[in-house]
């Protein structure tokens, strides 16, 4: 499954999340920050391992080729064991590191878990070259009074939840943008922008 086919199957969770984040109390938002700095600090934990892990084996493989050039690798083949060593310290630690992350996602509550879905949808977006971008539907835009399937978007972009006052929808084709609608754009980075533009033109 490609990029823009995880943000297709992504929507309806993003949708729900965003309408259950704004009826949170800041009590219950506190509380689900907790566990997402402990979550995120042991991810993050993780990929510094992974680093470690990476330079070490750049750092054998260059001992290696500079020992093989010399003709020195029968006669030192102690000075490799000593990265082969630190790289398998280095990989049980990984290993202990991700029983952590599975033990903090085991005891996450459902609403805190379908966050950090989002969370991780944000990162493949990063790592895709999309973006995740909201805008409201001014009184001059062109698209106010038109249905979703009237109007001719990039290949690479979504429209995903449209907040309406207190209410929350998915758009099918037939839906009409309004005034004020707050819109959800998801794909491309540079079909996004061209795609807000379009449908909030620059006063001029």
């Amino acid at each position: 499954m490609d990029v823009f086919e995880k943000l297709k199957s992504s929507i309806s969770d993003f949708s729900k999340v965003s309408a259950e984040t704004a009826r949170e109390g800041i009590e219950k938002l506190s509380e689900k920050s907790t566990e997402f700095i402990v979550l995120n600090k042991a991810k993050m934990e993780k990929k510094s391992i992974e680093k470690k892990i990476e330079d070490s084996y750049t750092e054998l493989g260059n001992k290696f080729h500079a020992m093989y050039n010399s003709k020195k690798l029968k006669k030192s083949s102690s000075d490799l064991k000593e990265f082969s060593d630190k790289i398998d310290e280095y990989k049980a630690e990984l290993h202990k590191q991700k029983i952590e992350i599975h033990e903090l996602y085991s005891k996450l509550s459902p609403e805190t878990l379908k966050k950090e879905k989002i969370n991780s949808l944000t990162e493949l977006l990063d790592d895709g070259g999309c973006t995740i971008e909201q805008l409201r539907i001014e009184k001059n835009s062109p698209i106010a009074g038109k249905r979703l399937k009237n109007i001719k978007l990039p290949k690479q972009v979504l429209v995903g939840v449209v907040q309406r006052g207190d209410e929350t929808i998915i758009p099918d084709g037939t839906f009409g943008f309004q005034v004020a609608d707050q819109i959800t754009l998801l794909g491309k980075k540079d079909d996004v922008e061209n795609t807000i533009k379009k449908f909030n033109p620059p006063k001029e």
